[in-house]
């Protein structure tokens, strides 16, 4: 087994079951959820659970202090779930299990407990934003399109290694995981229970009313269980410290990524992806080369880069996280998927609905045709009129499918419905990003995307220095395009105490400088200025 230093002088060893944390947690399960080889189902739990509770905690704590699992939990069912490609291919099939609801209780404990532990010691690196509260998929591509916008106005070339791990749940070696939970402090009651929920398991493969025979599962992390997530964050933990450059993780997503603007820059990337090619081997983890790519930012470059002595494909574009980017960091690509796709499922809804009323049509939009629109909107920027446009026009086209509103013109569709543009809802969703930023409910490296600008008294106190900007890529970019509009906010509206408490301000703010729709506003005489100038009536 490879060598793994201890990684800090705390330690957690023991759980605390509290019966109201048990009876919070039968309480609120979700009766939709699948049962386990137990066949005890969520419902029954949820009807019965002040009467469960007594009972559950007695043996959650028995089983902690033992550090033993009755074998029932240790079982489970594996539904196939498929991924993308051919269905005849039992790779494209994510396998996810179903195990008892009792012992996902008592790892929802667990868990908790782990990750406090964890967070208050600061023992995660920073690069990690998966299964962490505060981050996310918007927080991790936020900081990285703000470090590259940043190298890219300075006229230097960026190039980026997206790193595909081999089925990486399902390959995380037993023994090693032990290795490293240990060196991060958890021992006692609590890894003995660890290591025995990890050993002598089994599953089965059911499928409709058919199964398959037990088979002994001898390594990974079982998929559809609530501990691991955090698991195989503390596996992957170290990976980002063996590198020079900067390589970010979303759980098993991992990118690497440098400026590299002459051979030596060149070779300092390849070098970082030999080391994190021996991490692998080391730890077991291997990399699908074949799906590793390589994307350039910046002036055209020769350099190609390897790993295992097979050169990795270089390609314009890649899916980040669900946003596609580009080589240029202009986001057209993914713009034009993103209104395919909701001008598809507006068709799907047209053929499938001869009648559509104000309440069904609203159900089905918001919930199956916008998101596709602003998924990640904080991150991707409408540079172009046109794009805006062709955004715009998904929802104008909408809100024709109500025959009763069809002679109304655009803009009184949009008020009788009480819907704002959607140019409006991504100026909004950026203040509301904004505000979870500086106040750390969201977190990134705050001080350096958002430095607080002291040499300016007038305003509220949360105003943000305005970098200067060479180029459009970083001058649309989320962190420079929000600053005059965010401090341009009254203190009342800044200072608010919660979330929700900022948007109704905001709104309230907004309603008297977005008085009424402008009629042309998406229509091909549009300019920027009156794009950014229509009303939205406010949606809470």
């Amino acid at each position: 087994m490879p060598h793994f230093a201890v990684r800090t002088d705390k330690t957690l060893s023991n759980i605390e079951i509290q019966e109201t944390d048990v009876y919070k947690i039968f309480s609120q399960i979700k009766e939709t959820k699948s049962q386990g080889p137990d066949n005890l189902h969520p419902k029954y739990i949820k009807e019965t659970a002040q009467e469960l509770t007594k009972a559950a905690v007695h043996i959650f704590r028995k089983s902690i202090e033992e550090g033993k699992l009755p074998q029932d939990w240790k079982i489970a069912n594996i539904t196939p779930i498929h991924k993308k490609g051919a269905k005849h291919n039992v790779s494209n099939y994510r396998p996810i299990s179903l195990t008892s609801i009792m012992c996902k209780s008592l790892e929802k404990i667990i868990r908790d407990q782990i990750m406090s532990y964890m967070e208050s010691n600061n023992l995660f690196t920073e690069h990690q934003h998966g299964f962490r509260s505060g981050h996310s998929c918007v927080t991790q591509l936020i900081e990285v399109i703000d470090n590259w916008t940043e190298e890219l106005d300075k006229h230097n070339s960026v190039d980026t290694i997206y790193l595909d791990f081999q089925k990486a749940f399902d390959k995380v070696p037993h023994r090693r995981l032990l290795h490293k939970l240990k060196s991060y402090g958890i021992c006692g009651s609590l890894y003995n229970w660890l290591e025995d929920f990890l050993n002598n398991r089994k599953q089965r493969v059911v499928l409709n009313d058919t199964h398959s025979d037990w088979g002994d599962v001898t390594s990974g992390i079982p998929q559809g269980s609530v501990l691991g997530p955090i698991l195989f964050l503390i596996y992957i933990n170290d990976l980002p410290d063996v590198v020079h450059n900067i390589a970010k993780l979303f759980a098993d997503d991992t990118k690497l990524y440098s400026v590299v603007n002459n051979s030596n820059q060149q070779f300092t990337l390849q070098e970082d992806i030999n080391k994190l090619t021996d991490w692998s081997n080391e730890w077991l983890l291997k990399f699908n080369i074949d799906k590793c790519k390589h994307l350039h930012l910046g002036r055209q470059t020769n350099y190609t880069y390897t790993m295992a002595g097979k050169e990795i494909t270089k390609i314009n574009n890649e899916k980040d996280l669900g946003i596609i980017i580009d080589n240029e960091l202009k986001f057209q690509t993914h713009i034009c998927t993103q209104v395919k796709k909701a001008n598809q499922i507006l068709g799907l809804i047209k053929r499938s609905f001869s009648y559509l009323d104000e309440e069904m049509f609203l159900t089905l939009y918001k919930s199956l045709v916008r998101p596709h629109l602003e998924y990640g909107s904080n991150i991707w920027s409408v540079i172009y009129k046109k794009e805006a446009i062709s955004i715009e026009n998904v929802q104008r086209r909408a809100t024709k499918l109500l025959t009763n509103l069809k002679d109304l013109s655009y803009c009184d569709r949009l008020k009788h419905l009480g819907l704002p543009t959607l140019e409006y809802r991504r100026l909004r969703s950026d203040m509301v990003e904004t505000y979870k930023i500086m106040n750390n409910l969201d977190h990134v490296n705050k001080e350096k995307i958002f430095p607080l600008n002291t040499n300016i008294t007038r305003g509220h106190n949360k105003r943000i220095y305005k970098k200067y900007s060479r180029t459009n890529v970083r001058k649309f970019s989320f962190t420079q395009r929000v600053v005059e509009t965010w401090n341009s906010l009254p203190a009342n509206v800044v200072e608010a105490k919660s979330v929700n408490i900022f948007k109704n301000k905001l709104n309230a703010h907004w309603k008297g400088f977005y008085q009424k729709f402008v009629p042309s506003c998406y229509g091909p005489e549009a300019t920027r200025n009156s794009v950014r100038k229509q009303n939205g009536s406010e949606e809470a």
